[in-house]
């Protein structure tokens, strides 16, 4: 599915208004360009389109759930509505982290020592000073971590979903990443150590406890720098994206049939991953592995392998 097919799937949906912010997001005109800001809408559009191509007769653009907010997308199908928040991180300082030229250093989850313990291993390892045998042109620098990100798109989903909704409605939070290391950052922001999906979560779960399921994609990845992914295709169908479907365990209500439909409804590999057999690594690291010895050993390319 290229562009311009994507579109056609939205534009039966669209106001004139809503057609020239997509436009002009994409920036199909002018002379300038904004990356960060088109990748967003190119995400936003992928997953639009390809939801107005599976279920053309109930698609909603923009629905308004909360005027004068909305949602990205909505769409009904067997007696449940699905409402879905689309959101995508700025990855620039990621992707100058990743290229330079420097030790790095992450941490999955929220340590409360974190900040300490690399600030002593930039002082007494990575300092030449203290370590004649440290590399004075390749210092520690830290990972970018995102879970406040998180909790922000969470927030805001939560504020345009409604506070009353029934077992039959679903909303969905749908988080774009960049590649396989990040899918498993996301995952541990909200599962990990203090995860914002999790009893001892840092923020108070109640305050976005409309968001029923999180969805993490590499769409982002299938967009971003697209022209040297030889092996990906089909940029603007999000069914050829790699989807992993998770529910938030404290959300308002159970609304189990209607999760199990999501997982029925968008192409994932979400139970895949849950049976995977870790033969070699950590657990910690299981979406990591299942991408790598699962997929790419069998040729199988939802992400552009690695040089």
């Amino acid at each position: 599915m290229g562009l311009w097919k994507a579109l056609g799937y939205i534009a039966p949906h669209w106001t004139p208004k809503q057609q020239r912010a997509i436009e002009a997001d994409l920036q199909l005109s002018g002379t300038s360009f904004n990356e960060p800001k088109y990748l967003q809408a190119a995400c936003e559009t992928t997953i639009s389109a390809t939801l107005g191509c599976m279920f053309p007769g109930s698609f909603v653009y923009e629905r308004k759930i909360k005027p004068p907010k909305d949602v990205d997308c909505s769409f009904e199908r067997g007696g449940f509505t699905f409402n879905f928040e689309i959101k995508c991180p700025d990855y620039s300082k990621k992707q100058a982290i990743d290229e330079a030229h420097a030790f790095k250093i992450g941490a999955f989850g929220r340590m409360e020592d974190y900040q300490s313990i690399v600030e002593s291993l930039q002082r007494e390892v990575f300092n030449i000073e203290a370590n004649p045998n440290a590399d004075l042109n390749k210092p520690l620098i830290k990972q970018q971590h995102m879970d406040n990100k998180l909790k922000d798109f969470l927030l805001s989903a939560h504020g345009k979903f409604a506070d009353d909704c029934q077992e039959d409605e679903l909303n969905v939070l749908v988080v774009c990443c960049p590649d396989q290391m990040s899918m498993q950052a996301w995952f541990f922001y909200m599962f990990g150590l203090q995860g914002l999906l999790t009893p001892g979560s840092y923020h108070p779960p109640k305050e976005y406890s409309n968001v029923d399921s999180v969805i993490l994609t590499n769409v982002y990845h299938r967009h971003y720098d697209y022209k040297n992914k030889d092996k990906l295709s089909d940029h603007w169908d999000w069914r050829k994206s790699f989807n992993l479907i998770f529910s938030n365990p404290l959300r308002k209500r159970e609304k189990k049939e209607a999760s199990w439909k999501l997982v029925d409804l968008i192409p994932n590999h979400s139970l895949e991953v849950m049976n995977f057999d870790m033969k070699n690594g950590l657990d910690e690291m299981r979406i990591v592995h299942f991408i790598v010895e699962e997929l790419l050993a069998k040729g199988e390319y939802y992400f552009q392998p690695e040089i």
